[in-house]
C-alpha cells in the first residue's frame, strides 16, 4: 500500500489557491505527503467529502484531514460548514484540521471542540 499521512480538502476556486498553498507550507506538509482534493465549496460539499476521505483512507492509509471553505465562496461554503465538515472527517478516523480561508491571503485556524 502507498501511503500519505494527510488529506487536504478545499475550494476549487482560483483566488485562494496560494493561500492554501501557504498555508500547507506553514503546517509543514510537503507536496508529494497529500491526497489534495478541490471541488466546488470544499470541505462543506459533504457528499464530496465523504467519497474521497472515504477513498484517501483506504488506499493510502491518511490519518490527518485539512479542510478548508473560503470567505465569498460561490457555492455557497460558510465558516460553520466546517464543524459539520470536521464531525464528517472523524465519523471517518481522520484527525480533523479546519481553516477559515480569506481571499487577503491570510487564514483562519477554526476549533471544533
Amino acid at each position: 500500500m502507498h501511503t500519505c499521512s494527510h488529506a487536504v480538502v478545499g475550494c476549487m476556486d482560483f483566488r485562494i489557491q496560494k493561500t492554501v498553498e501557504n498555508l500547507l507550507e506553514h503546517l509543514n506538509i510537503h507536496q508529494g505527503t497529500y491526497d489534495r482534493v478541490t471541488c466546488a465549496g470544499g470541505a462543506a460539499n459533504v457528499d464530496q467529502l465523504k467519497t474521497h476521505l472515504g477513498l484517501s483512507k483506504k488506499l493510502h492509509d491518511s490519518h490527518t484531514a485539512v479542510l478548508s471553505v473560503h470567505e465569498d465562496c460561490g457555492a455557497g461554503a460558510k465558516k460553520e460548514d466546517l464543524l459539520k465538515a470536521a464531525e464528517t472527517a472523524r465519523s471517518l478516523g481522520f484527525d480533523p484540521k479546519l481553516f477559515y480561508i480569506k481571499l487577503d491571503g491570510t487564514w483562519e485556524e477554526v476549533k471544533a471542540d
